[in-house]
């Protein structure tokens, strides 16, 4: 035992400058863990475990950097500056989106930068934090470079200590990530992006969204395309009046009651006239805070997103001969129309929106001078209307189905003076409160503006439907409440949805509704035909009204359940995923005739 003991020292003293340098690299993993950690607003950090394989992965990546040039310093630099100034990217995302920044995002930058000028940049504790940590890490670099300055390899140590960090690394990331049994568990996201992140760490949850990026489309269990062709679901389209009204679809950016989150009592009533419509209810989005992609997404193509929950839909799949309600109506003799008052880069709509099935889109540039609200930034939704009405006067006299994506709501809501707001909130929110005012003035203005719209249409000759709906709650939500309970998690998800016609409409509805929905009912209420597709969504509808991307479903008497559950509504779910996934994922066997109108 004492000859050990003693080789043990012999081996320590005769590799004393390398393992201090390689615990010096330790340590400039460990600062930058912890600035990722400031950054994603979690103080705490993950527990003991999950710290350090948080910081092994940071090191993983140090130790790709040094393989390539033998020198600590440089990893140290080259991993601990871009992931700095990611930290700091990410703390404002969740500031104002309330979502990590992930991989997908790379395909959004253009997104969000095209809007970066009507957000602030608050110092706070946590940026301060994180620069903080880049220091001591600037550091600790100073210390890896005198000891590595004079320091002479030999290619044969050099050569021993990349195949050990490539064998470390190597079975680190294989046992802890990608194995078939990896000790981080693999699908860790359900409900609360919070709950996974502030428990496995910002790098460990973000390989989880990459390796989900890789495999963007979860298959159903038991799918074939050979079952789904012989199911009798496949075949059946319910019979409709088979009229042909135009059809008018709007999402409305950030469009949210605040009144379905917090107890909140203001001086003018919100949204007078949507609260006095019949036709209303709340829609359950895939996400709070952000995500207007995700929610266009769903509205359109009627596609929940539970089997594609790790990417932004319009920047990863492939819309050559998409199926949406688009091209749907096109096979009816619908001309069709889609417009958002942005640039057509963001989440590359000026490519998906013609693959949709759309004969006219316009963008930007299309709208010329704008009309906005005091100071904000972006077009009202009373001139992107006008602009609507103007085109829809000159589409011939074939049936319409016209689609705007508004942008007047869009954060941050610090942006005009006091004096401009025209709601109030009697209720204090503290920081909050001038924030609410000024968001809950532009969802006032919608309300305004979208009474407009149906009066311009109240005596028009033609039959015309409208649809409007909220795509995501305010960033800022998520601060009033505690996201931790399931009841205020839906509520979160919520939105608004009005449905209003110039015709005699009896329709129904349930109270809420998932977004994926919206498409057959609105269809439904016109009295259109109808898909098989879209028939089996309405099937599915009488039994679960709610069905999420995050992998929570509601029953029409309100009671919450999960897929994995073996419940009565199983059957006509497990039908619905695999019609969504024949028609996002298994092209070369679509069956094209479940998605198109019964001739």
């Amino acid at each position: 035992m004492r000859n050990f003991v003693e080789k043990i020292k012999e081996f320590l003293l005769r590799h004393k400058h390398g393992i201090i340098t390689l615990l010096y690299a330790l340590l400039s993993s460990t600062l930058i863990y912890y600035g990722l950690e400031l950054g994603n607003k979690n103080a705490l950090l993950n527990g003991v475990f999950y710290t350090f394989v948080n910081i092994l992965t940071v090191f993983t990546l140090q130790a790709a950097v040094f393989i390539l040039f033998q020198r600590w310093w440089i990893s140290a630099l080259a991993v601990g500056i871009p992931l700095t100034a990611l930290s700091i990217a990410n703390y404002y995302t969740l500031l104002y989106r309330n979502s990590p920044i992930s991989t997908q995002d790379i395909h959004n930058a253009g997104t969000a930068l095209s809007v970066l000028d009507s957000y602030q940049f608050p110092l706070n504790v946590f940026v301060l934090g994180i620069v903080l940590f880049f220091a001591l890490n600037i550091a600790v670099t100073i210390q890896l470079y005198k000891r590595e300055k004079k320091q002479k390899r030999s290619f044969k140590k050099s050569a021993i200590q990349s195949i050990c960090l490539v064998l470390f690394c190597g079975i680190f990331l294989h046992s802890v990530y990608f194995s078939d049994n990896p000790i981080k568990p693999r699908n860790t996201f359900v409900w609360s992006w919070e709950d996974s992140y502030y428990r496995y760490g910002y790098a460990a949850s973000s390989i989880e969204v990459f390796q989900n990026s890789l495999n963007m489309i979860n298959t159903p269990d038991g799918y074939t395309p050979e079952a789904l062709d012989t199911a009798k679901e496949s075949r059946t389209a319910r019979k409709t009046a088979g009229n042909t009204p135009d059809i008018i679809f709007i999402l409305n950016e950030t469009f949210y009651d605040m009144r379905d989150l917090v107890d909140i009592e203001t001086d003018v009533p919100i949204t007078p006239f949507i609260d006095s419509l019949k036709t209303t209810g709340k829609t359950v989005v895939a996400g709070t805070g952000g995500g207007t992609n995700k929610s266009e997404y769903e509205l359109l193509t009627s596609n929940s997103l539970q089997l594609m929950p790790a990417i932004t839909p319009f920047n990863y799949l492939n819309f050559d001969n998409a199926n949406s309600i688009v091209s749907y109506l096109k096979q009816l003799g619908y001309k069709t129309w889609g417009a958002h008052c942005a640039e057509a880069l963001n989440y590359e709509r000026g490519i998906v929106y013609p693959k949709l099935g759309f004969d006219q889109v316009l963008f930007d540039v299309d709208f010329g001078e704008k009309e906005r609200l005091a100071d904000r930034p972006y077009a009202t939704d009373e001139f992107v209307y006008g602009k609507m009405l103007e085109d829809y006067e000159g589409m011939g006299d074939a049936p319409r189905f016209m689609y705007m994506l508004t942008i007047q709501n869009h954060g941050g809501w610090d942006i005009n003076p006091p004096e401009s707001d025209t709601v109030h909130s009697l209720t204090d929110f503290g920081e909050y409160t001038d924030d609410i005012n000024e968001f809950l003035s532009c969802v006032n203005e919608s309300d305004r503006a979208f009474r407009q719209l149906t009066e311009y249409f109240t005596s028009h000759e033609r039959d015309v439907i409208i649809c409007m709906v909220g795509d995501h709650a305010p960033s800022f939500a998520t601060a009033l409440v505690d996201a931790s309970n399931l009841d205020v998690t839906f509520n979160l998800r919520t939105t608004p949805f009005a449905i209003w016609a110039n015709f005699d409409m009896e329709y129904s509805l349930p109270r809420e509704l998932s977004m994926p929905f919206i498409a057959p009912s609105v269809l439904e209420a016109a009295g259109v035909p109808l898909s098989p597709y879209y028939t089996q969504m309405l099937k599915m509808r009488q039994e679960t009204p709610v069905i999420t991307a995050f992998n929570l479903y509601k029953t029409k008497n309100n009671e919450i359940f999960n897929y994995a559950d073996n419940t009565e509504y199983k059957h006509d779910i497990d039908i619905y995923f695999d019609m969504v996934y024949n028609n996002v994922a298994d092209n070369k066997k679509r069956i094209d005739r479940i998605f198109a109108p019964v001739q």
